[in-house]
């Protein structure tokens, strides 16, 4: 049986960095023919042209830290792939030319009309590949997470009825399918324990290492994580849908297909949450028996 290599995407910090330094060396080598006349490019000396080439390369880094809460808030409202192109190069446009007109401003040499005209154009097209590598790379993350190995579904078991022994007079039977799954949750608030039934949860996010229940009264946060929540879960009454997301499956009103074989699942108190590619092998079985 082949099974698929795990490869651990790098921070995006670090690609960052590693991009800026690509382009900072890349500015050097395109001025480096005029390094004896720096003249030819409009400046006095060497170290004025050296100067304004870091100021550029600053412009454009903190651009594209400007950019990245907009890649963020993009990527978290799960839209398809044309408004979302068409959103990041609105963004990238204005971000460019504002960069550019900045950095113009600061530089010793004084560009012409044509060619602040050419310098906004190439700070806007720069970034934005460098919002659709930050798409890219933050879906790769995603991806490479140990979660994020394509599994198979778990079979369905059959029920398996122990008769109980006179003694017992059941009680044993149903204290072994009540130790299965919580039907229930304590919520602890200061001296106060809420209980919580597992009837109420409509979904559940994670809170970091915590997790919050919510339901039609309110949310409240549970000290436990994701993970654990998932075992403690009957399956065929919640799924997960995403690494910080599970669903009641009887809330689920609409699912709509979005590219790479996503969903997003609305549920009945109105809320909207993305199913990633990892797990809509479990949605696609849910649909399959509730047919």
């Amino acid at each position: 049986m082949l099974y698929r290599a795990r490869l651990r995407v790098p921070s995006f910090w670090l690609l960052q960095a590693i991009g800026c330094c690509c382009f900072g060396i890349a500015s050097l080598l395109l001025v480096l023919p005029y390094v004896r006349q720096p003249w030819e490019l409009g400046y006095p000396n060497l170290a004025s042209l050296f100067t304004d080439q870091l100021i550029m390369c600053l412009g454009v880094f903190v651009a594209s830290l400007a950019l990245r809460p907009v890649c963020r808030s993009l990527l978290q409202r799960s839209l398809p792939w044309l408004p979302l192109q068409l959103r990041a190069l609105g963004w990238s446009l204005l971000v460019g030319t504002t960069t550019a007109l900045v950095v113009s401003r600061l530089i010793i040499a004084t560009p012409d009309p044509m060619e602040l005209l050419e310098a906004c154009v190439k700070a806007s097209a720069l970034l934005f590949i460098w919002c659709n590598l930050y798409c890219s790379i933050k879906h790769s993350q995603q991806q490479s997470e140990p979660q994020a190995l394509h599994q198979p579904p778990l079979p369905l078991l059959p029920e398996v009825h122990i008769p109980a022994s006179p003694a017992s007079h059941g009680v044993q039977a149903v204290d072994s399918a009540a130790d299965t799954y919580a039907p229930r949750f304590s919520v602890r608030v200061g001296t106060r324990v809420h209980i919580v039934a597992v009837d109420d949860v409509e979904w559940i996010s994670a809170a970091g290492d915590y997790s919050e229940l919510h339901t039609r009264t309110g949310t409240h946060l549970l000290r436990e994580t994701m993970k654990s929540l998932e075992q403690r879960l009957d399956p065929s009454r919640f799924a997960r849908i995403h690494r910080s997301r599970i669903v009641c499956l009887r809330r689920i009103l609409e699912l709509r297909s979005i590219e790479n074989r996503e969903y997003v699942v609305k549920l009945s108190d109105g809320s909207q949450h993305r199913c990633s590619r990892t797990y809509t092998h479990r949605i696609d079985v849910w649909l399959r028996n509730n047919r």
